[in-house]
């Protein structure tokens, strides 16, 4: 599931092996629910028909836990997590993985942490005991820590010119300014960070309570359960995290923000009302969202604005899902002279969809794509770990990939045009605009 448009995924990756498409006759049908005699609980699939096991890791807990004026540690700290470890310093340990032909890597976005394994069945046990060093014992060397922010730093003054980066942050500035969410890194508050802070800051958010686990490949349920104490023992059993509040957006702007950027083409973006994952109205919103503007091939924007008009090469839409902040959102780019006009094309498909609802062929198209590609999400072992994963942070069941598509099919033209008179008012949606735009 796409977590959020505005949400910053900070992950540093080193790969040193690919992770290989299991056979076709691998079935998802047996997720086992698997818990160590420590406590740690990980969903498991089971294949044996390659020889590859990738595990997946979150905790729940992110940027919005970094320190106040320090914004940045969290991505320090990723970085750092494969930088050395135990006896190994960064060139040691990096040599070491790629001795074990292993990658490892963490991320932090807003709201999670995480980190990925894959590795190779025959060097399984060293590559866990490497995920256990760097959770149990991190370095955080001061020479691959000050690499890290420099890096991070200068990625931050070249996302001052980036349109995207530009119009989320008018985005949240519009919508919920002084909220955690609307928090970004600086060059200034990357140099204040210290030692210190990420090494508290692990210390919270990478503790054994919230720690949720996936792992896929060529490992039995009696294989995991000792590797999983193993792996994540040593992690502090942790305490609740600080309460965040929702985020609660002003109304929407009449007029759109206008971001001045010398380019030749405008950014438009654009967001209102949406819905909770957990939202019983969650399978009609997503397909409706395919209507408006998801749709690979076709969309309601699509149509308008590219294949009638011409005036861009795409437009898209989504479900923003962050745990406190739930939009649609969408955007577009067009030559500055049209951006008025793009606007106005999207009000208007926005409020006929509203008043009108999809057509009983456009939500027969929408659940046929939506249900199809599913299975197209579970290539690798990798990305059937990291899908099911995402499954977990939702709070879904183990079988839900088996139901998932049944509760789309359940959904019916009369749900969706009611979802649609709720959600699809144009004047319930912000824009935004980045470029240099000939307005009226």
């Amino acid at each position: 599931m796409s977590r959020a448009v505005a949400s910053l995924v900070m992950a540093v990756l080193v790969t040193a092996c690919q992770t290989v498409a299991p056979a076709k006759d691998t079935s998802l049908a047996d997720v086992q629910v698997v818990t160590s005699p420590g406590g740690v609980t990980a969903w498991l699939v089971s294949e044996s028909h390659v020889p590859i096991i990738a595990m997946e890791m979150a905790w729940r807990g992110g940027a919005t836990n970094e320190p106040r004026g320090r914004e940045g540690a969290g991505w320090v700290m990723a970085y750092m997590m494969n930088e050395g470890a135990g006896k190994f310093d960064t060139s040691e340990y990096g040599a070491r993985m790629q001795d074990l032909n292993m990658s490892f890597a963490c991320g932090v976005a807003i709201d999670w942490t995480s980190c990925s394994l894959t590795t190779l069945k025959e060097t399984a046990d060293e590559s866990f005991d490497m995920v256990r060093m760097a959770l149990a014992e991190p370095r955080f060397d001061r020479e691959p820590m000050e690499r890290a922010k420099r890096e991070l730093s200068v990625s931050l003054e070249q996302e001052d010119a980036n349109p995207r980066t530009l119009a989320s942050r008018a985005m949240n500035n519009a919508l919920i300014p002084g909220h955690p969410y609307a928090r970004y890194a600086t060059p200034e508050t990357v140099a204040r960070v210290s030692r210190s802070d990420i090494a508290r800051l692990k210390q919270t958010l990478m503790t054994k309570e919230r720690l949720l686990v996936v792992v896929v490949g060529d490992m039995t349920a009696d294989e995991l359960k000792p590797k999983l104490d193993e792996v994540f023992g040593a992690l502090p059993a942790g305490s609740p995290l600080p309460p965040l509040a929702d985020a609660v957006a002003r109304p929407a702007l009449s007029e759109p923000v206008v971001t001045q950027l010398a380019q030749p083409q405008t950014l438009v973006m654009f967001s209102g009302p949406g819905v909770r994952r957990e939202d019983p109205d969650f399978f009609a919103a997503y397909l409706l969202n395919y209507v408006l503007g998801g749709g690979a091939l076709s969309s309601r924007l699509g149509d308008d604005l590219r294949e009638k008009r011409g005036l861009t090469y795409g437009v898209g839409t989504g479900l923003s899902l962050q745990t406190h902040f739930w939009r649609w959102t969408g955007s577009t780019s067009v030559q500055n002279d049209k951006a008025d006009e793009a606007v106005a094309l999207i009000r208007k498909n926005i409020g006929r969809l509203g008043r009108d609802g999809p057509t009983q062929a456009e939500l027969d198209d929408a659940k046929a794509y939506v249900t199809g590609a599913f299975p197209l999400a579970f290539d690798s072992n990798a990305r059937i770990a990291r899908n099911l994963l995402g499954f977990r942070q939702d709070n879904l069941a183990a079988d839900y990939v088996q139901q998932r598509n049944g509760f789309f099919e359940a959904v019916t033209l009369a749900d969706v045009k009611r979802v649609a008179a709720e959600y699809m008012k144009a004047e319930q949606f912000t824009f935004v605009m980045v470029g240099q735009p000939a307005l009226d």
